[in-house]
């Protein structure tokens, strides 16, 4: 009895019919062939499972497409998105979740706590420059926390191969606003290295939960970032006076004021060069961090 090749290969025919639907977002006539498919194969339990999630899909979907797009419906669709086994399917309700997100006004000031925002699903789409675009606007908001949108910013820049200016990014997070940061989402081996060295090298010197806002310093001790030693005007022009004031009146959580001090140390050291205004900030420096002022001193010394 000779085989029919077209009978044995019907459900993967029909199969490919309706993801073809699917990927041209006719759900309904995708429910059809699946219909066709249960009907026809009873006993198969993938038909019925590919019926019900496309069904379902449909219904979630359908709300993408009106005026005004409720935030609400797009973050559950967010949320669901993992959840979805049918890979074309799963394209279509991405790229679907992000032509509604376009329709937002304006699309980038829109932010649902902790990541639901339109950078953080072009991120799930591969449109890293996109996103990175999307990030930088959002930062022009007020109300935006900068540190969570710089360092998403270099994720996007990360991902799409932009490294220094990812690091730029991170920088500018980790002086900023380094509490709103999710270091462990951060996108960059450069920034995660940076966080386990010191880790490693400050044991209880630093506590865990402000390593973070340590980072900045770390990474010119590491060689990572660089310092701005441009003068200033002179009455922008700090001071270990200014600084012993500041330091009293932050107390123990300190790492900003401390960059702020080796910045100035450095410009003093290399531009001015007044022997007593560094002598007095570096002592500063010794006094609210001795472990950090011990690096420093290694780099400036050449032996780290």
């Amino acid at each position: 009895m000779q085989l029919n090749l077209f009978e044995d290969n019907r459900p993967t025919v029909l199969l490919n019919i309706a993801d073809e639907f699917v990927r041209l977002r006719e759900f309904t006539q995708a429910l059809s062939v699946y219909d066709q498919l249960v009907a026809e194969y009873p006993d198969d339990k993938q038909f019925p499972a590919l019926r019900e999630l496309v069904g379902q899909w449909l219904d979630l979907l359908s709300g993408t497409d009106t005026i005004p797009v409720n935030l609400e419906v797009l973050h559950s669709i967010w949320l669901r998105l993992d959840s979805i086994f049918l890979p074309s399917l799963s394209l279509v309700a991405l790229d679907m979740l992000i032509d509604a997100m376009f329709s937002l006004a304006p699309p980038e000031q829109c932010f649902l706590p902790p990541r639901f925002h339109l950078g953080q699903v072009l991120m799930k789409a591969g449109r890293f420059a996109e996103a990175a675009d999307c990030f930088h606007a959002a930062l022009s908001s007020a109300r935006v926390d900068r540190g969570r949108f710089l360092a998403w910013h270099g994720d996007a820049l990360t991902l799409a191969g932009n490294h220094d200016a990812a690091l730029k990014s991170y920088f500018d997070a980790f002086l900023d606003d380094p509490i709103s940061i999710d270091v462990k989402s951060v996108q960059s081996r450069t920034i995660h290295s940076l966080r386990d060295s010191l880790h490693f090298d400050a044991t209880d010197e630093i506590e865990e939960q402000d390593e973070p806002a340590w980072i900045p310093v770390w990474g010119w001790i590491g060689g990572v970032f660089a310092l701005s030693l441009r003068t200033v005007p002179e009455e922008d022009t700090p001071s270990a006076a200014a600084f012993a004031a500041e330091l009293a009146e932050k107390g123990r959580f300190t790492p900003r004021i401390w960059f702020d001090m080796l910045a100035h140390a450095e410009r003093v050291r290399t531009v001015s060069r007044d022997s007593k205004e560094l002598g007095a900030v570096r002592r500063l420096m010794k006094n609210s961090n001795e472990f950090m002022f011990g690096c420093y001193l290694g780099k400036i010394n050449g032996s780290r």
